[in-house]
């Protein structure tokens, strides 16, 4: 498996798409019924598989992440190679775990913030970049929340 197998509620979001990738697959009702009762195993690899291929055509199209940790935030543009990376970290090791937190630390402690701007080159394929920085805890964020952020970088 290249990412991670759907959950059941995302299958069954993804129902008419799977059904078409079994029919690709020459999966048909009565065929896949019967692969499913006598061969679970084998249902398995079909569904593995087009949790790869669902997950691999998302996740090449992300475009930002955010990650909050607890002294540092994150933001990844993943748009092109080299991936860009902005970074703001609290100098008083005070939590930075939400918007919320780095709004009032924004504006109330900007003096006490250090900014970090880094790059990096993509070594194999985007989707597989971005699935590693969202199972280390990012998660996807919209261009105008990374810019309303990533703005504060041009006043240092």
């Amino acid at each position: 498996m290249r990412f991670r197998r759907l959950t059941n509620e995302e299958l069954f979001a993804l129902e008419t798409e799977f059904k078409q990738f079994l029919v690709i697959s020459e999966q048909y009702d009565e065929e896949w019924r019967e692969l499913v009762e006598t061969s679970p195993e084998k249902a398995e690899e079909f569904i593995v598989l087009f949790s790869d291929l669902v997950l691999e055509k998302v996740y090449r199209q992300v475009t930002y992440l955010v990650h909050f940790s607890d002294s540092m935030v994150s933001f990844f543009d993943v748009r092109n190679n080299p991936l860009k990376a902005y970074h703001i970290k609290r100098s008083d090791h005070l939590p930075l775990q939400d918007e919320p937190v780095l709004q009032q630390v924004l504006m109330e402690h900007f003096d006490q913030l250090s900014f970090y701007i880094g790059e990096k080159s993509l070594v194999g394929e985007k989707a597989d970049e971005v699935f590693d920085l969202i199972r280390k805890g990012s998660e996807v964020c919209e261009e105008s929340y990374f810019l309303n952020y990533t703005a504060h970088f041009t006043r240092i």
